[in-house]
């Protein structure tokens, strides 16, 4: 049986962030304690929203479907760490912006900044991570993909 819409956009996705230099990519992992020196990507499945369905239920299912990417960076100094979050948040946006209808699987999709803070860690150097949510616009054939 051929993969759900939700789940081949996911894969989608996923495979456009393999894409970005020196990070390490995964999906719905939890984070673990040490962060790779290019950064850590996580893909979270997130909330494909109610369906919208034409009037008198003919036809596909809509959906806005937020997905979650995280981003992680761990450096000592904080210039350094700062300027490296940005550069992996310009290489996940330049990335993105290599196929926005995901190969055909979707009308579209639309993100901004992430929402960024820093983590301090005893002993070791802070972690700055931020989330951006990209919201993705497709058709399934019935509500449940």
């Amino acid at each position: 049986m051929a993969n759900s819409k939700p789940e081949q956009v996911l894969e989608a996705i996923k495979a456009l962030l393999v894409t970005v230099p020196g990070a390490k990519i995964e999906r719905n992992t939890a984070v673990p304690e040490k962060i790779p020196s290019g950064g850590l990507i996580v893909l979270r499945d997130g909330d494909p929203g109610e369906p919208e369905t034409a009037l008198g239920g003919f036809g596909g299912a809509y959906y806005s479907h937020d997905v979650e990417v995280e981003l992680y960076v761990e450096e000592g100094d904080a210039m350094a760490r700062d300027a490296a979050f940005d550069t992996l948040v310009q290489l996940v946006g330049a990335v993105l912006q290599t196929d926005p209808t995901l190969g055909g699987l979707a009308f579209g999709m639309t993100y901004g900044r992430p929402e960024v803070d820093t983590e301090a860690v005893a002993g070791a150097a802070a972690i700055k991570t931020g989330t951006i949510t990209v919201t993705v616009e497709y058709e399934t054939a019935s509500p449940l993909g």
